[in-house]
């Protein structure tokens, strides 16, 4: 449960204790695309740049414990609710401006490498479902509200392949999503499905129709051509909360979740705190993100 009242959530906060701080920093190590999201977790920083180190075309799910770091939201709660009260970010960067930032629970990724990626054809993925079950491994019961994206982890070689992803709704049922379209030489972190040109969507794979989340990665499909080289991964994750505005470099901007509609989203119990940065225009390299979360809980 949350709070009962404004009365109550001071009470939590003040004289329980129930409240708490996460920063998070990174430093983009290559330039961004403009028009494009990137994923932050591979570039150094805090928590430390992220490899997403597992066995090709593999489900890896994540949570708070994660081995390679993960930001500290104070551990599980339940039965109690944990929120978010409000966030901040700022860019320092030579160009880029203006940016939005996204906080995402990132639930899992698929690796794919080598001829997974620079060979056409469906790549098959591992994965078992998620489930109903009460663990932080199905926090998002049966992948309700979970999207998808497909992010570079290292540089990308020639070529803009068209790319489809096969995925089970959350009832289970087979569905796909709408085909996107790569881009050529992409960075680390760079979002292929997203861009300014056709067949792109920003910052999520949409869903089929009628479809609410995503319980199960079935494959990946690289049609027409293939990147000439890098590394991808299928990121499952839930939005934290709206994209939260950067106008300008060195501005600091705070977004109150206290008093703005949707209110107070929730952090649940294990989930692996993660942002996503939208650039306007090319972001430099050496180009530095914050961000920080005020939360607190109740019941």
């Amino acid at each position: 449960m949350g709070w009962t009242s404004q009365d109550d959530l001071i009470n939590q906060i003040t004289n329980n204790g129930k409240e708490g701080y996460i920063f998070g920093n990174h430093a983009l190590s290559a330039a961004q695309v403009a028009g494009t999201w990137t994923l932050l977790s591979g570039h150094a920083g805090s928590p430390p740049a992220r490899t997403f180190a597992t066995a090709d075309l593999t489900y890896q799910a994540m949570d708070d414990m994660w081995s390679e770091g993960a930001l500290y939201h104070g551990g599980n709660v339940s039965t109690a609710t944990k929120h978010m009260l409000n966030m901040g970010a700022m860019a320092v960067a030579a160009a880029g401006a203006p940016w939005m930032i996204m906080p995402i629970d990132l639930v899992g990724y698929v690796p794919l490498s080598g001829t997974n990626v620079s060979t056409t054809g469906t790549k098959t993925v591992t994965m078992t479902a998620i489930g109903a079950g009460a663990g932080t491994g199905d926090r998002y019961p049966n992948g309700a509200g979970l999207r998808l994206f497909v992010a570079a982890d290292t540089v990308l070689g020639a070529n803009a392949p068209t790319c489809i992803i096969n995925y089970l709704d959350t009832g289970g049922a087979s569905g796909a999503t709408t085909t996107f379209t790569s881009t050529a030489s992409l960075p680390v972190g760079a979002l292929l499905n997203t861009g300014a040109a056709a067949n792109k969507y920003n910052p999520f794979l949409p869903l089929a129709a009628g479809d609410t989340g995503v319980s199960d990665i079935v494959s990946l499909v690289w049609a027409g051509t293939a990147h000439a080289s890098g590394t991808v991964v299928i990121g499952l994750c839930a939005p934290l909360g709206p994209a939260i505005p950067i106008p300008a470099t060195g501005l600091y901007n705070k977004y109150d979740f206290a008093s703005a509609a949707p209110s107070f989203p929730r952090i649940r119990d294990g989930a692996n705190i993660n942002f996503l940065l939208f650039q306007t225009g090319a972001t430099t390299s050496g180009g530095t993100i914050m961000c920080d979360i005020n939360y607190a809980y109740g019941g």
